[in-house]
This record gives structure tokens, sequence and C-alpha cells, in this order.
């Protein structure tokens, strides 16, 4: 491979303008029709690549792409940041301590979700005909590889669409959550196992017993004691800069490439090591939801569009489509993740009218399938139509996973709950100095209307925030918690005088809070009324003028007027 010239660098900026622009441009046509925007991504790459522009207009194509070693790696390298990063921002978004606090129900789900997707999916792909593999004799790994694809749930993609209808924050959707985190370190523990199996080329006991000792070896030391001088770096880091100086940033992506480093040393993916690297800096306790958003905005403007558009710049999909392939694929990856979810579900009693809710949310395949998909090709475990297939089969199952959460979320509205909401409930201009003053301010306030012992409310609210943060951006958090004893759902307002502190992903103060408690013994209570305060609250024009309101009758008429489109909600 020569030096790269003036030639190779105007052409990889050319390229890097026209995908990353496209992807820009079709991201935002597929975002607007609540669908994600890597679909768009890789569609610009089918558009660019081998399979459209290729065909029509060879010369074209050649000319913007030529089959040049040097050229091409010039873009693959971005490509790759976008994927090591991208596993890096994953686990970035996990705070494993929380959740492990929290485990009861999630561990059962979890258990349910990584094994049934391998018992039932692995005998009809193992069965799949000699022309899908790469090397017949390596067919129980591939099944296995394959079978263990399937019990991957797309964590980004059911946490965008719980967002969306505003279920993340509650305790179904942090179930939810919990679950299919531990799903994802248990699943890159597994899929790193396998492929190191793989690239060693045999079963050899005595390499798959050092492979695996050494990834959970690494796993455990990474979790447990480097979290601590991690995290003991981030708050030193954040007492000499603050928050403005952006030294958090840099050290987040150090770190993912230090750990990255460390794992191709000692024979393990470097994409485990940035997944593991994002999740003990998602522990750190000055990792707030800003840096958060900073570093998915940082790696999802840029480098990941690259990297989902440079798989379709490189494969040719039209030519290695196989509808039989993808929709064995498709029904195979759905129906096992779905039941597994339901079982799990009932496992650890569940209300049933979140199942489905439940289910539905680990259906989703998305960009992890993807991603390790390409992990596989780039390794030869698998050909060029079981990568189109995966790849085919993970789109598909994002594409209908909204609208099919949304049914089942509009579903559950059978009951009417009665909700206790007045105009005395707003409190305008609360003194309290922070977080925690304003959550014993509001306690004492809801033990006041609800007859019920304060330090239960506050203990309630408390676990909740340590769960998750309620803020939701623009100065605006909704705290809730279900609360044993209570007979109603209750609603009330405080408005803080000078701002607070919230942990907002936005970074902003929040000003405005709205407390929602509910019955413990009415789960779908909850989601119902932040459903139904969402619509309000995610308009940034209204939410505005609530924020800088000082009328409570006007406060409390806009937040009523929402509840009462509820038609499960009867306003008293």
């Amino acid at each position: 491979m020569g030096p790269i010239t003036e030639h190779h660098l105007m052409l990889f900026l050319v390229q890097f303008a026209l995908v990353l622009g496209l992807c820009k441009l079709f991201g935002y046509f597929f975002m607007k029709m609540r669908q994600s925007s890597i679909t768009g991504d890789i569609l610009v790459g089918i558009i660019l690549g081998p399979a459209i522009l290729g065909k029509l207009f060879p010369a074209l194509h050649l000319s913007i792409f030529p089959d040049d070693t040097v050229q091409r790696t010039m873009l693959e390298t971005i490509a790759w940041f976008g994927n090591l990063f991208l596993l890096m921002e994953a686990g970035l978004e996990i705070n494993f301590s929380r959740i492990w606090q929290q485990r009861g129900d999630a561990v059962k789900l979890s258990i349910s979700d990584l094994t049934l997707p391998i018992i039932i999916s692995f005998l009809p792909i193992y069965l799949l005909p000699a022309h899908y593999l790469v090397d017949p004799s390596h067919r129980l790994l591939f099944a296995l590889f394959l079978s263990a694809v399937m019990t991957i749930s797309a964590l980004p993609v059911a946490i965008r669409g719980m967002r969306d209808l505003n279920i993340l924050k509650t305790d179904v959707g942090f179930l939810i959550l919990s679950a299919l985190t531990m799903n994802d370190i248990a699943g890159w523990v597994l899929f790193t196992i396998i492929l190191g199996v793989f690239a060693h080329g045999s079963l050899e006991l005595s390499f798959i017993v050092r492979l695996v000792l050494l990834t959970l070896g690494f796993t455990f030391i990474s979790l447990v004691l480097l979290r601590r001088v991690v995290d003991k770096v981030v708050t030193f880091i954040h007492n000499i800069s603050g928050e403005a100086s952006g030294l958090k940033i840099t050290f987040i992506m150090l770190v993912g490439a230090l750990f990255g480093a460390i794992t191709l040393k000692i024979g393990i993916h470097s994409l485990f090591g940035f997944f593991i690297a994002g999740t003990i800096l998602g522990e750190a306790k000055h990792i707030s939801e800003r840096d958060r958003f900073v570093v998915n905005r940082l790696v999802y403007s840029a480098f990941v569009p690259i990297f989902f558009a440079n798989i379709g710049l490189h494969l040719d999909f039209i030519a290695n489509f196989d509808l039989p392939l993808v929709l064995i694929m498709l029904s195979v990856g759905i129906s096992s993740r779905y039941m597994a979810a339901y079982l799990g579900a009932r496992w650890s009693k569940q209300h049933k009218s979140n199942l489905s809710v439940i289910s539905i949310a680990h259906t989703p395949g998305g960009e992890m399938h993807i991603v390790v998909g390409m992990l596989a090709y780039s390794g030869g475990l698998i050909s060029d139509k079981i990568l189109v297939s995966i790849i085919s089969s993970s789109l598909i199952s994002t594409i209908i996973f909204g609208p099919w959460l949304s049914l089942a979320v509009r579903k559950l509205r059978k009951n009417i709950h009665e909700v206790v909401f007045r105009e005395e409930d707003v409190s305008i201009d609360v003194e309290a100095g922070s977080q925690e003053q304003m959550l014993v301010v509001m306690s004492r306030t809801v033990a006041r209307r609800s007859k019920l012992h304060q330090a239960q409310i506050l203990q309630e609210i408390k676990l909740r925030e340590e769960q998750m943060s309620t803020a939701m951006g623009s100065s605006i958090a909704i705290p809730h918690a279900r609360v044993e004893g209570l007979k109603h759902s209750h609603i009330f307002v405080f408005l803080s005088r000078q701002g607070l502190e919230w942990d907002s992903p936005d970074g902003s103060l929040v000003r405005l809070i709205v407390l929602v408690i509910t019955p413990k013994e009415s789960p779908n209570a909850q989601l119902q009324i932040l459903q139904s305060l969402a619509h309000t609250l995610r308009d940034r024009q209204k939410a505005q003028s609530l924020v800088n309101s000082r009328d409570s009758r006007y406060i409390w008429a806009a937040l009523k007027h929402e509840i009462d489109q509820c038609s499960e909600c009867d306003v008293r």
C-alpha cells in the first residue's frame, strides 16, 4: 500500500461529504417517519454501492469509489471508528450498579432472554443448506453464532421506542431496560468467545478454556476493580475542570481506545473492550446525562452513519438478497425473542396486562445485529447472503417495532383510573436549594394530601431517581413512584424559583417538576398518565410557556386538559 497522495485526499473528502450528507438527508426523513436513521444510512450505502450506482453508472461509481486499497482504507478507517465508538456509546448508556440493585425480576427475564432463543433457533439454523455456509465443516460454530445473535435485542432501538411513547422511565420501562442491559453484557461475552474460537480454527478444549477465562476475567476486573479507578479519575477531572472544559469527553474516548487495545492484546476483539469501557464509564458518578448526550451526538453525527453506509458500499445487497433466508431469519428471530421475553415475564410474575409490552420490546434487532454480523463477516464466519439476511431482518424488525409497541400500549387502555389533580396541587416559587430538598418538600406535600407517611413516599421517590434520572430536558422533570396503600393516583406540580440540578440530558436546570404518584396495585396507571403528560411537555413551545408561567391556574388547566384526553383517566 503506497503513500496517501493529494488525489487520495481529494477523493476521500468527496466521499466523506457525499456519504455523510446523504446519510443525514435520508436519516432526517426516516426520523420524520419515526424510524431509525440507521435504515437511511444503509440505504445510502446501497444506492452508492455496487448494488445500484455500480450497476447503472459503473464509470461514475469507479470514479468516486475506485478499487484502490489506499482509497478504500481511508473511508473504512472512519467506519471502524463508528463501529468501535458505537459499542462504547451503547455501554455508556448502561449504569450496571443501579440496575443490579434492582436485579430481582430483571435477572429472571434476562435468563429467559439468553437461553430460550438459542434453544428455539439452533435447529432451524443448523439445518440450513450447505451453500449458505462459508465452510460446512464449521456448521456447529455457525449455528451457535447465529442462534446467539437471536438473543440480542437492540437496546438503543428499544430505548428510543419507549422514550417516544414516554414509557421508558416507568417501572415497566426500567424492567425492560435492566433485562436488556444484562443481555448486552452476557451476549457480548458469548459473542467474543464464539468469534475467538472460530478465529482459532478448532474446538481445542485448552484454547476454549483459556479464552473463556480471559474474557470473564477481563469483564470481572473491569466491572469490579477498574470501575473504581475510572470513577476516581473522572471525579478528579470534574473537580479541577468542571463541566465546560470537555476533558471528561476526551477521557471517555481515551479509555475506550485503551480498553480496545488491551482486549486485542489478550486475544479478545477490540469491540468488546470498547463496550466494557463504556459500561464502566457509565458507572462514574460525575458522568452526567449531558456528557452522555454529547458523546451520543459526537458518535452519531459523523462516525456511525459512515459505518452503516460503508456496509452497502462494499456489499451487493440486491445480488445477495435471498427472500426465503430473510424470512427464516426474521420469523425465527422475532418469534424466539418474543416468546423468551413473554415466558420470562410470566416467570417473574409481571402483571398480565404488561406481558405484551415487555415481549414486543425485546423483538427489534437494530444496529447490534448488524454490528455483530459485520464482525462475523469480516472474520470469515458468515457469507454475503447470511450477512444481507441478518441486516435485512434486523431492519425489518426495527421498522415494525415502533407501530407494534404503540399498538400494544394503546391496548392497555381498558380501566378507568381516578386521578386527583386540583388547582391547589400546583405550587409556585418553591424554596428548595437542591434536588434532595425538593424531594423532601414534595414528599411532605403528598403525605399531607394522601394521609400516608412522608418517609415512605420520600423513599419511593428517591429510589426511582437513583435508578434513572426523571429529567426530560427543557427544564422539566417528571418524578414518579408507585406507593403502597394509595387509593387514587395523584399529580402535583412544583415550580422552583431558581432551578435545580437534576442530571438533565440537555444540562438545563430543572424548574418545572410534575410529580406523579400512583397506587402500587394499578400497574398501568403510571404508564397512562405519563403518556398523557408527555404530549404537552414534549412540545417545546408549550413546555416553555409552563416553565415561565407564574399562574398556577394556567399550569393546572393546561396539564389537566392533556390528562382529560386520556380515556382511561377520570380527573377529579
